[in-house]
């Protein structure tokens, strides 16, 4: 009987403890839970980014990225998700990520605009299809 009502209370505090982190995480005053993300307004480069995966003969069908915004929403640097074993596939995917992505800045708690990341993934058969 008392293993069943430690059970029963070690079930309780689990199930509560993550609620419990939320709350805390929310309410931390860490700059992230209080900043509106980049938003991406437009990728104008599907063309110039399929050319250059066919140069460089990227055989994936999607690419995953993490685009750094500065506080005017220009993209400054970029990350692929799953980077390619050739540094210079790397570089040349992200030029034209930094170069055709337009974004509006993310802003801080009080709505002034401060930098930000934006996370995006390219699928080549729906950009094929456009």
């Amino acid at each position: 009987m008392k293993n069943l009502l430690l059970s029963a209370a070690v079930l309780v505090a689990l199930g509560a403890a993550p609620a419990a982190q939320a709350e805390d995480e929310a309410a931390d005053g860490t700059a992230r839970s209080k900043v509106k993300p980049a938003r991406l307004i437009s990728f104008d480069g599907q063309r110039e980014f399929l050319m250059a995966s066919s140069r460089l003969r990227v055989w994936r069908s999607e690419v995953g990225y993490t685009l750094e915004v500065d506080a005017s929403g220009t993209p400054t640097d970029c990350q692929l998700t799953e980077r390619f074993r050739l540094n210079y596939v790397n570089d040349k995917l992200c030029e034209v990520l930094l170069k055709h992505h337009t974004f509006e800045p993310a802003l801080d708690a009080s709505g002034a605009a401060t930098e930000g990341s934006y996370e995006g993934r390219l699928n080549f058969m729906e950009m094929r299809e456009k």
